[in-house]
C-alpha cells in the first residue's frame, strides 16, 4: 500500500508539470507558425512584384538583392556580424523588429524552376513549418500539434488568406 500511495503522490506532482510543458511547447509552436505565415506572405507579395518587373520569379537571394524582404532581418550568418537595436525606438519598434528577425537557425528557403516560372517557399524551424508556392498550394505543420484543433489550416482567397480551424 505504501509503494501505490507514493507512486500516486509522484504521479500526481509531476502530472501538472509535464502538461504545463505540453501545452506551453503548443503555445510556442502556434506563435512560429503565425509569424511563418506572415513572413510567408511578405514572400508571396515579394514574388509577385519580382515577376511584374522582371517577368520571371526570384530565388531568395534575387529577392533580398532588389530589397523586397526588407521588412526581414536576417541575422548574419558570420559570427563577427551581429545586429544593434537602437536603445532609443519605442516598444512597439522593439517588438516589430523582433518579431521580424529571422534567426539563422530558421529554416528559410525560396526556390525557382529552371524557366522561372514558378516558386516554392518553405519557412520553419524544429518541429513548426509553412510553405507555399505560386500554384496556390502550401499549408502547416507542427509536431506539437497533433489535435486537428490547435493547427490552423492556411489557404489563400482572393481578400487574403483564411484560417480555418479543422476538425
Amino acid at each position: 500500500m505504501k509503494r501505490l500511495t507514493v507512486a500516486l503522490l509522484v504521479f500526481n506532482v509531476f502530472t501538472p508539470i509535464v502538461l504545463a510543458q505540453t501545452v506551453e511547447s503548443v503555445e510556442h509552436a502556434e506563435h512560429r507558425l503565425r509569424i511563418f505565415s506572415g513572413w510567408l506572405e511578405m514572400v508571396k507579395g515579394a514574388e509577385r512584384d519580382y515577376k511584374n518587373k522582371n517577368g520571371r520569379y526570384g530565388d531568395l537571394a534575387a529577392l533580398r538583392r532588389a530589397h523586397l524582404l526588407r521588412n526581414l532581418v536576417f541575422e548574419p550568418r558570420s559570427r563577427a556580424s551581429s545586429l544593434v537595436f537602437e536603445w532609443g525606438s519605442s516598444a512597439g519598434a522593439r517588438a516589430k523588429a523582433q518579431a521580424n528577425f529571422v534567426p539563422k537557425s530558421t529554416l528559410f528557403q525560396v526556390t525557382v524552376s529552371e524557366d522561372g516560372q514558378h516558386f516554392s517557399a518553405v519557412i520553419g524551424e524544429h518541429c513548426a513549418r509553412v510553405d507555399a508556392d505560386d500554384m496556390g498550394q502550401g499549408g502547416s505543420w507542427c509536431c506539437h500539434c497533433e489535435s486537428p484543433y490547435l493547427l490552423p489550416d492556411f489557404e489563400d482567397s482572393p481578400a487574403g488568406p483564411i484560417i480555418a480551424i479543422a476538425g
